[in-house]
């Protein structure tokens, strides 16, 4: 019996670093755009400096991506336009166009919270249906062991 070798090419893994959260805090915020444009930021569409820090960390080089709030399995006051699972397909396009348009130059979404979304196959087939429509990536900060993200 004659073992053939297998080449297997090796591949290094990527690191990605999301500073999320962003939108609120201006100074603490201009920090992080001070780092490598490596590093992206997740900026929260309601928070009130959004639009400007968004367009900032554009300018500085780093990516930006939507940091959208969706609902958790806890019981917690939810933000607005949180999303959850129950919502229409008109309802999630109507928030993601909102969130599109108040967080310029974004590549890409991501969940704040989000463990009762995240899980649910049915509703996060609506959020990728309409981040389709976008050309956005999804990014699963893996809130939860089951996340029907894939």
């Amino acid at each position: 019996m004659t073992l053939l070798p297998f080449i297997v090419p090796a591949h290094a893994g990527k690191l990605s670093i999301v500073i999320d959260d962003f939108g609120y805090r201006p100074h603490t915020e201009n920090q992080v755009l001070a780092m490598p444009a490596a590093v992206s930021v997740a900026v929260l569409p309601n928070a009130p400096h959004a639009h400007e820090m968004a367009t900032k960390a554009h300018n500085s080089g780093h990516e930006v991506l939507i940091h959208l709030p969706m609902a958790p399995l806890s019981k917690q006051p939810l933000e607005k336009d949180t999303l959850r699972p129950e919502m229409s397909s008109d309802e999630i396009e109507r928030i993601i166009r909102d969130a599109y348009g108040k967080v310029p130059y974004a590549v890409g979404l991501n969940n704040h919270m989000g463990s009762a979304m995240t899980s649910s196959l049915f509703g996060m087939q609506k959020v990728m249906q309409a981040l389709e429509r976008y050309n956005l990536y999804f990014l699963d900060s893996m809130t939860i062991g089951n996340s029907q993200a894939m």
